[in-house]
């Protein structure tokens, strides 16, 4: 994924949503549909067995920069080091009786990743690494200029994709 970006430093604010993996293809990275034990891509056609299905990260942020609220989806690989292992190692980690005390069912260990996961974002600023600026009609290479077509005509933030996200410099 050799893609442009723009760089946006921002302050998260809140998590979007709970759910931070999902089952990807591998090929076109698209979530794929789990059944039995047989996994579907409805996008390119990819199958595959389930039990050998890879995940990853999708971690959707409402985030602040200046007097501006955007909604970020961060994909992929380049939040490994914020979890500490593969969103794929993640989920099997979650999945294994043995790892989890047998006093923690799926809903509580459920509630206390969110909990983490806010804990370690919400107040903080990244770097993101923009890679949809270009969807945005009437962009320049300017920085603010990019952000001002980052609003619909109701001045109601555009979601945006980063592949990117990293800690400022101190």
């Amino acid at each position: 994924m050799n893609r442009r970006r723009k760089f946006l430093l921002a302050s998260v604010l809140a998590l979007q949503n709970s759910s931070f993996i999902y089952p990807s293809c591998q090929k076109c990275f698209s979530r794929i549909i789990l059944v039995s034990k047989r996994s579907n891509c409805p996008k390119c056609g990819c199958t595959g067995e389930s039990g050998n299905a890879n995940y990853r990260y999708k971690l959707s942020l409402k985030v602040a920069e200046s007097n501006k609220l955007f909604v970020i989806t961060v994909f992929g690989s380049c939040l490994d080091t914020f979890f500490g292992l593969t969103a794929t190692g993640l989920h099997r980690y979650i999945q294994d009786p043995n790892k989890i005390p047998e006093t923690l069912d799926n809903d509580t260990t459920q509630n206390l990743l969110t909990k983490a996961v806010e804990t370690c974002f919400v107040g903080q600023s990244f770097i993101f690494g923009v890679t949809n600026f270009e969807s945005h009609p009437g962009q320049g290479a300017d920085a603010s200029n990019f952000l001002q077509q980052c609003f619909d005509h109701k001045r109601k933030a555009k979601a945006l994709v980063a592949c990117q996200i990293v800690l400022p410099d101190p």
